[in-house]
């Protein structure tokens, strides 16, 4: 392989094969193993397990599970209903398309959704007259309610990630539940909603921030319930963006709640993001690509623009981002990504892609770099002459 840097502009041949960016590995959000793409679960009582495929036999040592499962569907991608055994929905990657929920437990006992990541529907997890179920170590967005729990009772969400749906966690007519070291932020609407009919949960460990992003009539937090706990009641609470430390911290609603150890969230910190190299590729080639190198603490979005022209807003995930090129006609293109995290900080980077019909196949490197010279320098040229010029 033959990289050349003229003026900032990277030349890459690869042997009788595609032009294509140097590739970083992306980092892992999770360590999920790979998942098997299937359809729909309908499980209607204990039996039903079996019949889908979960091994385990349904005791509190060996539950059932449902396992790196990958479900694309405009159905709820996972239903339970009417079950006392134990199970577990675990590694999976869920997105439901319509208007449905994207899993759904309904008068269950004893289950657990772990090490998931929830895509839209209405509510990302629904929990309805349902007890002693466990949320725990799962990315939700992009739903109307990432989770939400009705009418339940014992039950815990810990070390969750919900962020970018409408609201963040809501609690309806659910009692001595736990929401435990959770990051709830950058929701449209509430971050952690509690109705009137909720009494007695316990909420602290949290980290909830930015929050309400449509208006500043939304809260990270509304309690409009009885006794319920924004603290252990011995020296852990929350932590809150809108936190003043020379108040104490109500939380919004008719509670009058009170987070006795509340601390500040803070992030003014922007994105990393590693620039990339202008690149050079050859038309009708494919598997073309860039990926950047980016993290952050608390990802939300970003956007992908080809000469101004928004091509890609999506979730960001905090890993790695990568934007195919196969779409570009010839010429010279102006890709640029903006990365916003949580707390509206932001990254970008701008690169410049030549796409020309250059053929590199064959007749040896020595060859294409004595053919090619004059038109690289010339490129290398314009491409400093619009970057001096923007």
């Amino acid at each position: 392989m033959i990289v050349l840097s003229l003026s900032g502009f990277l030349f890459v041949e690869l042997d009788n094969s595609n032009l294509e960016s140097i590739i970083v590995k992306p980092q892992q959000i999770s360590d999920m193993t790979q998942s098997q793409r299937t359809t729909p679960i309908c499980i209607r009582d204990n039996s039903d397990f079996v019949l889908f495929g979960a091994v385990g036999n349904g005791t509190p040592s060996n539950p059932y599970r449902l396992e790196n499962l990958d479900v694309m569907s405009n159905l709820t991608c996972i239903i339970v209903e009417g079950t006392t055994a134990h199970f577990s929905i675990s590694n999976c990657i869920l997105e439901t398309s319509g208007r449905q929920d994207t899993i759904l437990l309904t008068n269950v006992e004893n289950g657990r959704v772990e090490r998931c990541e929830i895509k839209r529907g209405v509510n990302g997890i629904s929990v309805t007259d349902s007890s002693n179920i466990v949320i725990e170590s799962s990315l939700i967005h992009s739903s109307r309610f990432g989770i939400f729990l009705e009418r339940t009772s014992n039950s815990t969400v810990v070390s969750c990630n919900s962020f970018y749906n409408n609201r963040g966690v809501v609690l309806d007519g659910t009692n001595h539940c736990q929401i435990l070291n959770n990051e709830i932020y950058g929701n449209w609407y509430h971050g952690l909603e509690l109705s009137s009919s909720c009494h007695n949960n316990s909420i602290y460990g949290n980290f909830i921030g930015w929050n309400g992003v449509s208006s500043q009539y939304w809260y990270n937090a509304i309690d409009d319930g009885e006794d319920n706990y924004f603290d252990d009641k011995i020296s852990i609470g929350n932590q809150w963006s809108d936190f003043n430390e020379l108040e104490e911290y109500v939380i919004s609603g008719d509670a009058n709640s009170i987070d006795s150890f509340a601390q500040l969230l803070e992030d003014d910190t922007s994105p990393i993001l590693v620039p990339l190299n202008d690149l050079l590729i050859k038309h009708d080639s494919l598997g073309s690509k860039l990926t950047w190198f980016a993290y952050d603490d608390y990802p939300r979005f970003y956007v992908i623009r080809a000469n101004e022209v928004d091509l890609i807003i999506s979730v960001w995930l905090g890993g790695n981002i990568t934007t195919s090129l196969d779409q570009l006609d010839m010429g010279i293109h102006t890709i640029t990504i903006i990365i916003y995290d949580g707390a509206n900080n932001e990254a970008s980077d701008e690169v410049l892609v030549a796409v020309f019909p250059f053929v590199l196949s064959d007749i040896g490197t020595k060859y294409v770099v004595i053919a090619s010279g004059i038109t690289i320098i010339s490129l290398a040229i314009i491409i400093t002459l619009i970057k001096r010029l923007s």
